[in-house]
């Protein structure tokens, strides 16, 4: 008899949607037929619903080490089941920034079993632990800061950015904004009144620098035929350079801020829309809904980044940068499925089957034989509204506070045991590291 049979459902193949049974036995996919006739041990009825892969956000910020009173992995990760997201990848830039092996153990012993999804670590390049890179093993990729984001993680020297092209043992994947532009823009609005202006960091992070870093490191990655990955993409003008460059090993992420919000959007919201890189225009919001459409987006990624919000809505040199957003990644990507902007196959791709691909994330991403049970049961129908105080991250907050969606997710699966359903936690079992295929 087999552990759970999802029955009469709508399966999200990356190839199209087909209705079907998904048998799961010992947590993976052992059948996928159109009626499965023998008993199990649980069966659940998804008539009118959709079977969706496993969401894997592969840009979060879970703040351990260093500020667990903004997120830790225990309310970062019942934050991401909630929102049907059943495994991701966490960044570096923690306090201290893992930049060697120990620190790297160091933060796997920290995280321990506290993660109800899954998960996997970058690791941060620096100008000069090239040589600790060449010790790892079963990590997601490195991730290089061409620009000062949260924390001082930064690589400035070509040598290194070199050096870390030409091993190519993992993934590279880079917040691309060059911290010369930057510097400049800052030094030219230094002591002027503009900070006043709610879009001041628009302002002096503008597209220039993002574009400078894109072009670079796309040259240095196609001389040494390296698999690059460009973080939060925000302009038309990034997208465009990346048309040039596109292969199998040039990919890049946008974000769902920066896919709802745009400049205008600053009046509301001010400082809580401060981010890396920052919210763009109109014409740029257009661009990567552009680029989702025709393939140049391959992923979308939360960059799910808590602050309280009371350090939020400080004034803008103190107020940190970025937002919350895991578990709201696969509802406003449904809402735009609801709204015609995407289909629902292509949402899989973004949000599950590239992601695994991209990162080499073993048996994960698609609802295949013999893949690994992480699940989604979707009711494409429910409307909700985004509130503040039933969201699960610790920080307690959305941008998308008020916003209405329509699909949502109803039930997570993590390895073949049903975790979240109808709005609460019905298991306590844990989420494992990934396995990176080398």
């Amino acid at each position: 008899m087999v552990d759970l049979v999802l029955k009469k459902g709508r399966i999200v193949f990356p190839d199209g949607i087909r209705e079907g049974d998904v048998v799961i036995e010992r947590g993976v996919i052992v059948e996928i037929t159109p009626e499965y006739k023998e008993e199990a041990k649980r069966v659940i009825d998804c008539t009118g619903k959709y079977i969706f892969p496993g969401v894997i956000d592969a840009h979060v910020h879970m703040r351990i080490p260093g500020s667990p009173y903004k997120e830790d992995f225990t309310t970062g990760s019942m934050a991401a089941i909630s929102g049907g997201v059943t495994g991701f990848l966490d960044m570096p830039n923690n306090i201290p920034p893992i930049i060697s092996k120990k620190m790297l153990a160091e933060k796997r012993d920290l995280v321990g079993d506290n993660s109800f999804a899954n998960y996997g670590f970058f690791f941060g390049a620096t100008d000069d632990n090239v040589d600790e890179i060449k010790r790892l093993s079963n990590i997601a990729g490195i991730k290089v800061y061409m620009g000062q984001s949260t924390g001082n993680l930064i690589v400035r020297k070509d040598e290194t950015l070199e050096n870390i092209f030409s091993y190519g043992k993992f993934p590279v994947v880079v917040h691309a904004e060059s911290q010369e532009c930057l510097e400049r823009f800052a030094s030219e609005y230094a002591g002027e009144d503009s900070r006043a202006r709610a879009d001041y960091h628009s302002v002096v992070r503008p597209p220039e620098c993002a574009r400078e870093a894109v072009k670079h490191v796309l040259h240095l990655a196609k001389k040494y035929n390296a698999s690059v990955h460009i973080a939060h993409v925000t302009t038309a003008e990034e997208l465009d350079i990346i048309r040039k460059f596109k292969s199998e090993k040039v990919t890049c992420e946008a974000a769902p801020h920066h896919l709802i919000f745009d400049t205008t959007s600053y009046e509301k919201f001010s400082n809580r829309l401060k981010v890396n890189p920052p919210i763009r225009s109109k014409e740029d919001t257009e661009a990567l809904w552009a680029g989702i459409t025709d393939g140049t987006i391959d992923i979308i990624a939360s960059d799910h980044a808590p602050h309280l919000l009371n350090e939020k809505d400080a004034p803008y040199e103190e107020c940190p940068a970025g937002v919350p957003g895991i578990e709201t990644i696969l509802p406003i990507m449904l809402d735009a499925v609801n709204r015609g902007l995407v289909d629902l196959e292509r949402v899989a791709k973004l949000l599950a089957e590239k992601p695994a691909k991209i990162f080499n994330i073993k048996n994960k991403g698609k609802i295949e034989l013999q893949y690994d049970a992480d699940l989604v049961i979707l009711d494409m129908d429910l409307e909700k509204i985004v509130t503040n105080d039933k969201l699960l991250t610790k920080c307690a907050w959305s941008p998308f506070n008020g916003m209405t969606l329509k699909g949502w997710p109803v039930t997570t699966i993590v390895g073949g045991e049903v975790i979240y359903d109808d709005g609460k936690f019905v298991s306590a079992k844990r989420g494992r590291e990934f396995n990176f295929e080398e």
